[in-house]
């Protein structure tokens, strides 16, 4: 099977995984409504949901992405996103080109480089690396989860740079090292496609970047904070303040969360972020949630929402508060936030920082 249609045949598989959980979010319930009635289930039966992992990253970079052609084996801008993830941690790293290849290979084949929120068993993540490599957050960090397959898992799992003489093994073999996977022959199929990639420009060019400093934080909150009280307003907003809205905005001036995110950013920084929330979360650097600062963006991803997509973001403002454009009906507030559990705009967050103003 050439690459094309392998990536093609995985992606079906992939959709009808998404089918099938969807189904199980509306039937399984009921079943353990049914069961709970005759007492079949105890409530150690839920015990294990609490890894005890702290919901923190470790790796912080964001890529410095060249436009990417779109021929790429029919690559989509997600996948090709996190190939420069994976390639950037890796030179961050010092490893060899082959390194690369290697760790897209394994990528395709766990996710066809997409960043799943859920897997075979516990398994998550560009990797599909399990509860044992670290924390969710770690996992579903696509710089992290890849600094993780290159240097080694949480709980001591070998990365691909402790491996013996990795760079004189076939690509599957040493693919099959780290991911230690059912399948071990299954990387070889894409090693083609991982050497295209690694050899595009737009991909081998990614780089891990600075990012504004902590006093460029403060200016954002600082500005942020003079916005308290103005209207929420779906479709509102420009680089210049309230602006009306379309939809439910229609007849409102405000900001939506991302205008709101965007405005002031520009305000405090000269910084011109993309104008919604998803491609602002692609624009910037991701940072772990430990090492937060004031004025870093937050965003939200529910697990109903396809993968790269954020359907809200907010400001940290460096004491444990979001300053966020909630939602219509409401205005521009502070709002205590604890990351470490689950959150009201999503079940996943992610946290980035943009880069200085050129």
């Amino acid at each position: 099977m050439d690459p094309v249609t392998a990536l093609a045949a995985a992606e079906l598989k992939i959709r009808l995984w998404r089918a099938l959980r969807r189904v199980l979010v509306v039937v399984l319930p009921v079943l353990l409504i049914g069961a709970l009635s005759i007492g079949v289930f105890t409530s150690t039966l839920f015990a294990g949901d609490s890894s005890g992992h702290q919901e923190n990253a470790s790796f912080g970079c964001g890529v410095v992405a060249r436009p990417a052609p779109v021929d790429i084996g029919s690559l989509d801008a997600e996948q090709l996103a996190n190939a420069q993830t994976i390639v950037a941690v890796g030179r961050a790293l010092g490893v060899a080109s082959k390194g690369w290849v290697i760790a897209l290979s394994a990528a395709l084949q766990e996710s066809t480089l997409r960043n799943l929120p859920y897997g075979d068993r516990d398994s998550i993540g560009l990797f599909q690396q399990r509860d044992a490599w670290g924390s969710r957050a770690e996992r579903l960090d696509p710089a992290t989860s890849s600094e993780m397959f290159f240097t080694g898992g949480r709980g001591g799992q070998p990365g691909l740079l402790s491996i013996p003489d990795y760079l004189n093994l076939s690509v599957t073999r040493a693919a099959q090292a780290v991911q230690v996977s059912a399948f071990p022959d299954a990387y070889a199929k894409w090693e083609g496609l991982a050497r295209q990639l690694a050899g595009s420009p737009s991909v081998s060019g990614a780089e891990c970047a600075a990012a504004v400093g902590a006093g460029e934080g403060s200016k954002v909150v600082e500005v942020a904070l003079t916005q308290l009280g103005i209207p929420y307003s779906w479709g509102g907003g420009t680089l210049n303040g309230p602006g009306m809205g379309f939809g439910k905005g229609a007849s409102t001036v405000g900001f939506d969360c991302s205008s709101f995110t965007r405005y002031v950013w520009f305000q405090a920084t000269g910084v011109t972020l993309p104008r919604v929330a998803s491609d602002q979360a692609a624009a910037v650097t991701r940072v772990p949630l430990s090492q937060l600062r004031a004025g870093d963006l937050l965003f939200f991803h529910d697990p109903r929402d396809r993968p790269g997509f954020f359907h809200h973001v907010g400001l940290y403002d460096g004491e444990g508060n979001i300053i966020h454009a909630p939602t219509t009906g409401r205005t521009v507030e502070v709002k205590p936030i604890d990351l470490t559990v689950a959150r009201p705009w999503g079940d996943s967050v992610v946290a980035g920082r943009p880069a200085p103003a050129s």
